[in-house]
């Protein structure tokens, strides 16, 4: 009799819970969830976070990837975003129709690049191609097709879609050429092929190489540079047997078996590298004429001293005191240097 009262009271309460569910599946939220990317669906009402979807479908949307989404009949880029005057206080959403865009053939390719059967896109902007089918992306910069290859989508001149290929981040080839690809701070980027002979190319770091015939840096060949005996030595020189170079232009007088650089240079943010020889100081491709190379001393990039004074950008800092000239890690109002006597700025006595 126990048994079968407690069997009873657990098929009843079975019972219970399967209607319970049944009658939350078939309430106001059954359609309601969260899709991904910030998005969210409430029976016909698409939100990408506070931002509703106009007009769209919402048993036929689906979000593509971290950049497009799309309905039945359209398709939209979306994004966030901060603005300056408020960019630690919120973020901004976007969602925009792409214009044109056919929902029946569109893909994504990865890295805010997609296609459909007519127009290739980059985030929210359509940009040509010679071939549709075959356009693939290599990274956020660079994609290709069998015709070309392509640069922020404008075609990079001369390259053979089909074999083009990055090295790293400075340096791409194809069956043609090989390319040197200079970014800028502004986010923009120049893609040039490189006069070289092909088949001896060899890439030494980020900024240089060389082949059978001559040195290159950033994709220039380095004038009279002899490949044959070419070496680096770190921030920007390099030297061959003749002759030290910093950068593409050679340093007048500099001694290639004497030539080292200071270990100050570890501490440089790139702009100002100093160097020495048997026959005096350099500072990037300029001799330090006059300075006493027994007694010179770095003191940061914008200040040095030997025995006789102390200077600023090569030019000496008139009445400073080399024995107590000392350097801030900082600016101190308008200071950035102090001896015993005066502070200084930028070379200058401030108080």
């Amino acid at each position: 009799m126990t048994i079968t009262y407690i069997t009873c009271l657990l098929s009843l309460c079975l019972l219970l819970f399967f209607f319970s569910c049944k009658n939350k599946n078939q309430g106001p939220n059954a359609q309601a969830g969260k899709l991904p990317h910030g998005f969210t669906k409430n029976l016909d009402t698409i939100k990408y976070y506070s931002v509703t979807l106009e007009q769209v479908d919402a048993h036929t949307f689906e979000v593509i990837d971290d950049c497009f989404c799309k309905d039945a009949h359209q398709v939209f880029y979306f994004s966030s975003y901060r603005e300056s005057s408020d960019y630690f206080m919120t973020k901004k959403r976007s969602v925009q129709k792409l214009e044109g865009a056919d929902a029946a053939t569109f893909v994504s390719l990865g890295d805010g690049y997609a296609k459909d059967k007519s127009q290739a896109w980059s985030k929210n902007q359509t940009f040509k191609v010679a071939d549709i089918p075959s356009l693939t992306v290599l990274n956020g910069h660079f994609v290709r097709d069998n015709i070309h290859a392509y640069i922020a989508g404008a075609p990079i001149a001369g390259s053979d879609g089909k074999t083009f290929e990055l090295i790293d981040d400075a340096y791409a080839k194809d069956a043609l050429h090989y390319y040197y690809v200079q970014a800028y701070s502004d986010g923009g980027y120049e893609v040039k092929a490189i006069s070289c002979q092909y088949g001896s190319f060899q890439v030494l770091d980020y900024q240089f190489a060389k082949d059978a015939h001559n040195a290159f840096y950033l994709g220039n060949k380095i004038n009279g540079a002899d490949p044959a005996g070419f070496e680096l030595l770190g921030n920007g020189y390099s030297k061959d047997a003749q002759h030290v170079y910093f950068e593409s232009g050679q340093v007048a007088g500099a001694d290639p078996q004497t030539f080292v650089l200071f270990k100050e240079n570890e501490h440089s943010l790139g702009a100002t590298v100093y160097a020495r020889d048997k026959n005096g100081i350099y500072i990037n491709e300029t001799a330090f004429k006059g300075v006493d190379v027994a007694t010179f001393k770095i003191l940061n990039e914008k200040y040095t001293l030997d025995k006789n004074g102390v200077y600023f950008n090569m030019k000496k800092v008139k009445n400073a005191d080399p024995n107590s000239f000392q350097v801030y890690p900082h600016y101190m109002g308008d200071a950035d240097a102090v001896d015993k006597n005066h502070k200084y700025g930028d070379g200058k006595v401030v108080e």
